[in-house]
């Protein structure tokens, strides 16, 4: 397989690439046909054990062999079904994670990712995940914390060099620092109710000036990011914490726990108590200030 490691023409400063969170698992089925249908705010990287993943999108569909590792990027809706081998049993393990560049965007979107690798780029990122999980079932030192870091630094490489760019240099993606207000007024008011004229207000500019401003540097509008960012977070807090999905909710600015629900399942394709179950054994490996 050819190799696409992304090229830059600007200078990147060490924190401008950052792991926001990571998480891992694994599943075994002895009965029956699993299928989910979902989009998720988060790169999913999944090694096939036993058995068969199929894996649907809007315009393809692959099937995912023993060694085999599929790829699913953030926001792209997919459908997984998950096969028993001839011995009655599907087995995997994954990781769920998610990167950002210049503090607000997502890593995958600036990438092509194929559905799956296999050979010997998949077996190095089954060996990353398998030690990643072994750090998930032990205790969290320093030099652990270190170690998950560069290990998932690992899976972004090799995400890097078996895909393609969707863009030519850093400064088509490079948003102004003038949005930065923008963003932190968002994370800093996420429980409250948020308008597109308090943003425009943040980023001192008008609001007809400010929306095709913002949309041409985010690629969506100023309040499908609010709303993004809230599901995003409401995601993490599902799997981290025992909080009910009321008390979610109102941590992610929704007024009650029906419209939470409703917009979840909209962006997500699943409910959130579906989505806190799938998970309820997943192991985060980077700690998260959730208060």
């Amino acid at each position: 397989m050819s190799k696409h490691v992304v090229q830059h023409e600007v200078n990147i400063r060490l924190n401008d690439i950052r792991l926001e969170f990571i998480r891992t698992g694994e599943r075994t089925l002895t009965s029956g046909k699993l299928t989910r249908t979902r989009t998720l705010p988060e790169t999913i990287v999944a090694q096939c054990m036993q058995g068969q993943y199929e894996i649907r999108t809007q315009d393809r569909t692959i099937s995912v062999n023993p060694g085999e590792v599929a790829l699913i990027g953030s926001d792209v809706p997919f459908t997984n079904i998950h096969h028993l081998d001839k011995n009655g049993v599907m087995s995997s393990r994954w990781i769920h994670c998610r990167f950002t560049i210049f503090n607000n965007i997502d890593f995958s979107s600036l990438l092509d990712i194929p559905l799956k690798i296999s050979g010997t780029q998949a077996e190095q990122v089954g060996i990353l995940i398998g030690e990643l999980q072994s750090f998930a079932h032990g205790p969290n030192s320093l030099l652990d914390s270190i170690r998950t870091n560069e290990l998932a630094f690992k899976i972004l490489y090799i995400l890097c060099e078996v895909s393609k760019p969707r863009f030519t240099n850093f400064y088509d993606i490079r948003y102004s620092k003038r949005l930065v207000p923008v963003f932190d007024y968002i994370n800093d008011n996420l429980s409250a109710s948020i308008s597109a004229k308090d943003l425009a207000k943040t980023a001192h500019m008008s609001l007809s000036r400010f929306f095709p401003y913002f949309k041409s540097q985010m690629q969506q509008s100023p309040m499908g990011y609010v709303k993004k960012t809230r599901i995003t977070q409401a995601c993490r807090m599902l799997v981290t914490t025992e909080w009910s999905i009321s008390a979610i909710a109102e941590r992610v600015g929704f007024s009650n726990q029906f419209h939470f629900s409703r917009v979840f399942k909209e962006v997500c394709g699943e409910t959130p108590s579906t989505y806190r179950s799938q998970l309820a054994n997943a192991q985060y490996l980077t700690s998260d200030n959730l208060s």
